[in-house]
């Protein structure tokens, strides 16, 4: 973590984002960000390494995601008002993603080589959780549910969190994100409501 709040942290701070943005983790250069900034030494002094560097640029994102992903678990737990089928869906996360969207592209498409490259995979796995979670909710409150295999909710989830952030892949524009996420919402909730609403 940087040590101080100092006129050079902050150019440290937009060189490293600049750095990891075009050139991915594996390849970025902490000779080429010390350049920027214009220090040959004591770039040590602020970060200790390009892990603690890529750490700090995505904390936030992976903090905010956090609290809005238990958020949703829990009132997908307690159907407290919850409905998966809601028409804010798509609006919320293109809010959401583009509120984030630098944090989200240096996990999604600039983490490889660091100990963030698993991002998507832990994202699907965490969907696998919930989805039963919420499968098991509505059995407990008397509701019938479409029986699902493994290896079913696997693949629910992964097309689900691949095309929510496919967004972030392809650098859409925010009105683009919006587009798409609404089309994946007429992809994705017929299948859904036959799963947790089958007739």
């Amino acid at each position: 973590m940087p040590k101080d709040k100092s006129a050079t942290n902050a150019k440290i701070v937009q060189a490293m984002r600049e750095e990891f943005l075009q050139y991915g983790y594996e390849k970025a250069s902490l000779n080429r960000i010390s350049a920027k900034v214009g220090i040959t030494a004591g770039l040590y002094k602020h970060f200790r390494g390009k892990e603690d560097m890529f750490a700090f640029l995505v904390k936030d994102t992976l903090e905010d995601f956090q609290k809005a992903m238990n958020g949703a678990e829990a009132e997908m737990v307690s159907m407290e008002d919850y409905d998966p089928f809601n028409e804010d869906w798509a609006a919320f996360w293109s809010d959401f993603i583009y509120d984030h969207f630098e944090g989200f592209r240096l996990l999604l498409c600039r983490s490889a080589g660091s100990r963030f490259e698993t991002f998507e995979d832990e994202l699907i796995a965490m969907e696998v959780k919930s989805n039963k979670a919420y499968a098991d909710a509505l059995h407990r409150a008397g509701k019938t549910t479409r029986p699902m295999t493994d290896r079913e909710w696997q693949v629910l989830s992964s097309a689900y969190i691949h095309l929510l952030f496919e967004c972030v892949r392809l650098d859409m524009t925010k009105p683009e994100a919006l587009e798409h996420l609404r089309f994946v919402s007429d992809l994705l909730y017929p299948g859904w409501a036959n799963i947790f609403r089958p007739e």
